[in-house]
């Protein structure tokens, strides 16, 4: 019956076409193994891992730290198999029991005090709690009993792939980092199957204040993993709230993107059990992170996603900068952002005139602009609702920000523009084209706040003291794709709102489909070169459309 309840709740957050794709994704994941074939092809091969065991990088000792309390003793075994099987040698595993009484369990911990005696299990220890703590309590204890620089956080019930700490210390020599983390997937409860693969994007800060991404594999510094601590308050969001937290101490994040950790799927889990206290969790995480940043904001949880609402200065002016081919269109465009949005100080400025013009035309009119913000807008936008300025000012207003845009979809509601992927065939392309809104997508991405690395003309708002002037030699959409890579050079990050809701017919600014100006192209590549890492965007991913496909 909670089956039932789970697939009609989601039904009504993703539609219904939607929902009948995810459920024959998911069907053919653990029926068929689609995923876990492609698993297995892209695992590490045994000349790999061997070449790691021949090669062991300069990373000094690193500690997995894993919480214990009345674990399945099968489930355990697995991981201890797992860690066993680790290439990098240097290590240790500090178990934490938090006064188990499960007899498996007992009996599992018991082996493994008895062959570190023996000298058969050298790399484990076992410490005894009086109680348990919780989690977060259980994994804090085995933190103060780790002796690694290191530390790698992991459950009682995962798996991790042969490589993980060797990956790990691969990075911690060249790189030596605060924070580390990898890509993951799932293992059904009975570990026959792989399925669900998570291939994350490299450290993007709202990203992370939306949802836990970074999640598994995590190795951390252990004097900033003990000096910032997993808080029991949080449990069942207790990583969220780490990661936030480590994230306002340290801007020395990595990604690793492998599949290194496998996180097994157990619905009598905490997440699946109590999932409404840990989404409150999770918004009162982030409520606090962004106060800590001096960003004021409310959460509650809406569709099983973190909704945050920030302060806004009520007197913050707009200049709608509204381009297009005619001057009828451009005032009606204008008429009706004033119409449906009643922002109190909302100005507006005409650009008309062909494509090969109006990048002109438009730095022009934001270089004259008295306005605190900038919103430049295709004049064929339209069905604005009615929150739609002020949604994006609430991320425009950061000076880390380089711009904002909303969701812009066709009339049936598939979207135009939901920002760009950079790196792809014919240089970019729009995330998400032609998908349903509502649908969410991978990791329902495009109905939560998350970064991208390029956004489009059609609907684009800056702080004019961060507008760059757009380069004039371009003639179509890669101007602003050119525009998101420039700002990158000032560590400014481009925003992407679901709440911002309007609609707008594929053009050339959106860069739809495959069509290209050819001499934009050869002017990007000339800037850029033929191969641009999207830091938000995995290269994991097929390069044809932005679709998240693998």
């Amino acid at each position: 019956m909670r089956a039932i309840e789970r697939i009609r709740e989601y039904r009504e957050s993703h539609g219904t076409a939607y929902t009948l794709k995810r459920l024959g994704q998911k069907a053919a994941q653990q029926l068929l193994g689609t995923y876990d074939r492609r698993w297995r092809r892209e695992k590490a091969t045994e000349a790999e891992l061997q070449r790691q065991r021949e090669n062991q990088p300069e990373a000094g000792l690193i500690s997995l730290v894993i919480p214990v309390y009345n674990t399945d003793p099968v489930m355990l075994r697995a991981l201890l198999r797992s860690i066993e099987a680790q290439t990098y040698r240097n290590f240790e595993a500090v178990l934490y029991d938090g006064a188990s009484t499960k007899a498996g369990t007992l009996e599992v911990l018991a082996e493994l005090e008895a062959g570190a005696q023996k000298d058969r299990f050298p790399v484990f220890r076992v410490i005894r709690g009086a109680e348990n703590k919780g989690i977060s309590g259980n994994t804090n204890e085995a933190v103060k009993a780790a002796k690694g620089e290191y530390a790698a956080l992991c459950d009682h019930d995962d798996l991790l792939a042969p490589d993980a700490l060797w990956r790990a210390a691969e990075c911690i020599a060249e790189k030596h980092p605060d924070v580390i983390y990898s890509d993951e997937d799932r293992i059904t409860e009975n570990g026959r199957r792989h399925m669900d693969p998570h291939y994350k994007p490299d450290y993007c800060p709202d990203n992370l204040v939306s949802d836990n991404y970074l999640c598994h594999m995590a190795v951390i510094r252990r004097e900033l993993l003990e000096e910032t601590g997993l808080r029991s308050g949080f449990d069942g969001s207790q990583d969220h709230d780490l990661f936030l937290r480590l994230a306002e101490k340290t801007e020395k994040i990595e990604h690793l993107p492998y599949i290194l950790y496998s996180w097994r799927e157990v619905f009598s889990s905490k997440s699946h059990r109590e999932l409404w206290t840990c989404l409150d969790n999770g918004c009162r995480a982030s409520v606090e992170h962004e106060g800590k940043l001096g960003r004021k904001a409310e959460a509650v949880p809406v569709n099983k996603e973190i909704r945050l609402w920030y302060e806004i200065p009520a007197d913050a002016a707009v200049e709608a900068i509204v381009h297009g081919e005619s001057e009828e269109e451009c005032r009606e465009c204008l008429g009706e952002l004033q119409f449906r949005t009643d922002w109190p100080k909302l100005s507006g400025s005409i650009v008309t005139g062909g494509e090969e013009e109006r990048i002109g035309m438009i730095n022009e009119a934001a270089a004259t602009s008295k306005a605190d913000y900038l919103l430049i807008l295709d004049a064929g936008v339209t069905n604005m609702n009615r929150y739609f300025i002020r949604e994006m000012l609430m991320y425009a207003q950061r000076d880390d920000v380089a711009g904002v845009t909303g969701v812009l979809t066709d009339r049936k509601g598939r979207i135009t523009h939901g920002g760009f992927a950079v790196g792809m065939e014919h240089t970019a392309q729009c995330i998400n084209e032609g998908m349903y809104y509502r649908a969410g997508g991978w990791h329902d991405m495009m109905n939560k706040v998350h970064n991208v690395s390029a956004v489009s003309l059609g609907c684009l708002m800056v702080k004019r003291a961060n507008w760059l002037p757009l380069d004039e030699g371009f003639r179509g959409g890669l101007a602003s794709v050119d525009l998101g890579l420039r700002q990158r050079h000032y560590e400014r990050w481009f925003v992407f709102t679901p709440h911002a809701k309007a609609e707008l017919a594929p053009n050339q600014l959106l860069l739809s489909g495959t069509e290209r100006n050819a001499a934009d192209e050869a002017l990007f590549e000339q800037k850029w070169g033929k191969t641009v890492h999207d830091p938000c965007y995995s290269g994991r991913f097929g390069k044809k459309k932005a679709n998240y496909h693998y």
